[in-house]
């Protein structure tokens, strides 16, 4: 009778001990679950640059209208605050692109905020052409500094003068690369399209506007 009472005993301690092991286990598994959940590995942009958004995405914002620039129809450039986090930035309005807007009514809205959306992206804009360590531009020749990249190669996309309001898209070609530029064509450029030229550009950031409305 003992004996059996001891039996009866153990299988009772023996399943007291895996239902306990098994509730720790449980435990632990839903603490894990938890903590997981909780844990935001988003990662934030610290500005409203391309490289924030390599992706090129449409991205929605509200901000002051600082400042408006006529940058030479169709474009033009827009200062816009973000007051809650303390910086500024350019933007830029193509109004062949974003038609339903008025520069005037922009240009009147200086201190309002705007609701508007942009894609940020990267683009070469072209400094200089030279050839023979001289420019080829009779005027307007910017001077080259450090910080500008270059590239030698033959000019293409250059054989007609710009006859528009949109720049013409020109490249530079090796053996190792091929740079594009938008750039509006002139005729030195014309005489150099097809030839081995050196450019001289920078790597910049460009927010394009492709929303924008005024808020009262």
């Amino acid at each position: 009778m003992k004996t059996k009472i001891k039996t009866i005993f153990s299988v009772f301690l023996i399943l007291g001990l895996n239902a306990c092991q098994q509730s720790s286990s449980n435990d632990q598994s839903n603490s894990t679950a938890d903590s997981l959940a909780v844990t935001d590995t988003t990662q934030y942009p610290e500005n409203l640059e391309a490289s924030s958004f390599p992706n090129g995405e449409l991205v929605h914002e509200t901000g002051l209208l600082k400042k408006y620039e006529d940058g030479g129809y169709p474009f033009a450039t827009l200062t816009i605050e973000f007051p809650e986090r303390k910086f500024e930035e350019s933007f830029t309005l193509n109004l062949e692109e974003v038609k339903d807007i008025k520069p005037e009514n922009l240009s009147k809205s200086i201190g309002k905020y705007l609701d508007f959306s942009y894609v940020s992206k990267f683009e070469n804009a072209l400094m200089d052409i030279q050839n023979n360590g001289k420019s080829i531009f009779k005027t307007d020749a910017i001077p080259v500094t450090r910080e500008m990249k270059s590239i030698t190669g033959v000019l293409n996309g250059a054989n007609e003068i710009t006859g528009g309001d949109m720049p013409n898209k020109v490249s530079v070609s090796n053996t190792e690369q091929t740079v594009e530029f938008e750039y509006y064509v002139t005729e030195e450029m014309v005489k150099y399209n097809g030839k081995t030229i050196t450019v001289f550009y920078e790597e910049r950031t460009s927010n394009d506007l492709v929303e924008i409305k005024i808020l009262k």
